[in-house]
């Protein structure tokens, strides 16, 4: 079985902050806690990937990916029935080209409250996804 992320899945979170379903986002502090977090602008970026737009250049989410990059992020929307956790591996995107384009992608809400791109884009390579305790796909 491998990371296959569906269109199904894109439309979803592509919708996420319209159907008011954002995206949470679960990371581990440096004490060894998780915490967590709602990112409006989460998108499925390609097919092993989910795009995160970072408004906040300072943010605490940047600071813990350096730590423990390791990540859960829950999508649910109770009106349709779905519901995925994507598990992967968080990186701060390196390429000005992957900056803009995850940019981009995200919700335009997201957009509109950074408009000088101040923020930073995130790659969550997804290793796993669930559904209800069932695995659907991993690497």
């Amino acid at each position: 079985m491998s990371v296959n992320l569906t269109a199904e899945m894109k439309n979803a979170l592509d919708a996420a902050l319209d159907d008011g379903c954002p995206v949470i986002c679960s990371s581990v502090e440096s004490d060894g806690y998780p915490t967590m977090s709602f990112y409006g602008s989460a998108h499925v970026h390609d097919l092993e990937t989910i795009g995160i737009w970072v408004r906040d250049p300072e943010a605490g989410f940047l600071k813990r990916i350096k730590l423990h990059n390791k990540v859960t992020l829950l999508y649910r929307n109770s009106k349709q029935k779905q519901i995925w956790l994507f598990q992967g591996q968080a990186h701060i995107a390196e390429s000005d080209e992957d900056q803009s384009r995850i940019y981009l992608e995200s919700h335009p809400g997201e957009q509109e409250r950074d408009p000088d791109r101040l923020g930073k884009a995130v790659r969550v390579r997804v290793d796993r996804v669930t559904s209800y305790g069932k695995v659907l796909m991993e690497r």
